[in-house]
């Protein structure tokens, strides 16, 4: 198995690579609008929660008097968010993008939806190298904690796949998908615990919370760069949930795949 993987991902990382090429052909900023985009939405967030709500990080203290302790876990918390909804909203048109390659019957179309993970795993490694920075610039320091991410990174990348794998497949045949994923991806980034820690929601939002899969990998992420309290039960569920899901997408991808070439 290891080797399988080892060989998809060697497959699918020239298509990763020629995409993030073709996406940011002539662009002067090139691959640093993986910076702009995520840093000006935490700046804009964070001015106005801070600004206009007088948010604080819950036990930040003092520390947050200047909204840096705040910015920082609002960007840890971004990070999962934007790699899952890149992901999903990208996913939708995954074969049509591609119909070249579907139409190709011995091509395996998986490894587009690899490929599609690989590209948002290079974003995210950038952004963790900013954040990275951003932390020790000012103060906060890294955490023995930071070795959570030897296990939350690729818990974040399956998660990634099986969204991937299954959107891909139900595009193909749903095509409002396109359409309606976006607004999905605003409305639940609300329902995440980005802007707030989870044990701060109301309560009326906390089962929601429990069954969003996002939640558990962004307070993992929050844990491991600022040594923050997790919910381990939480965690469990979810990782357990993802190790589910995983294969039932990919069974779902090929089940479905045999009308990809006639519907792109």
């Amino acid at each position: 198995m290891v080797l399988g993987l080892r060989r998809a991902l060697q497959l699918a990382w020239p298509l990763a690579r020629r995409d993030i090429a073709a996406r940011y052909r002539g662009s002067m900023a090139g691959l640093l609008w993986t910076l702009i985009g995520p840093l000006a939405m935490v700046a804009i967030y964070a001015a106005v929660f801070q600004g206009v709500f007088k948010a604080r990080w819950p036990g930040s203290g003092g520390a947050d008097s200047d909204g840096l302790s705040y910015a920082l876990r609002l960007f840890a918390g971004l990070i999962v968010f934007s790699a899952f909804s890149e992901v999903a909203g990208r996913a939708t048109r995954l074969m049509q993008d591609n119909a070249s390659l579907v139409k190709r019957v011995v091509f395996p179309l998986e490894l587009l939806a690899l490929a599609l993970v690989l590209q948002v795993a290079v974003h995210m490694a950038v952004q963790l190298g900013v954040l990275t920075l951003l932390a020790v610039l000012t103060g906060a320091g890294l955490q023995a904690s930071l070795l959570w991410l030897l296990a939350l990174l690729p818990w974040v990348l399956a998660l990634l796949l099986a969204v991937a794998l299954a959107l891909a497949a139900l595009g193909c045949y749903l095509r409002d998908l396109q359409h309606l994923v976006p607004l999905a991806m605003s409305g639940l980034m609300f329902l995440s615990p980005v802007f707030y820690p989870m044990d701060q929601a109301p309560e009326v939002l906390r089962g929601l919370l429990w069954l969003n899969p996002l939640t558990a990998p962004i307070e993992a992420m929050r844990a491991a760069w600022f040594g923050l309290p997790v919910n381990l039960e939480l965690l469990g569920l979810q990782a357990l949930a993802t190790a589910l899901a995983l294969p039932l997408a990919a069974l779902l991808f090929r089940r479905l795949r045999p009308g990809f070439a006639d519907l792109v």
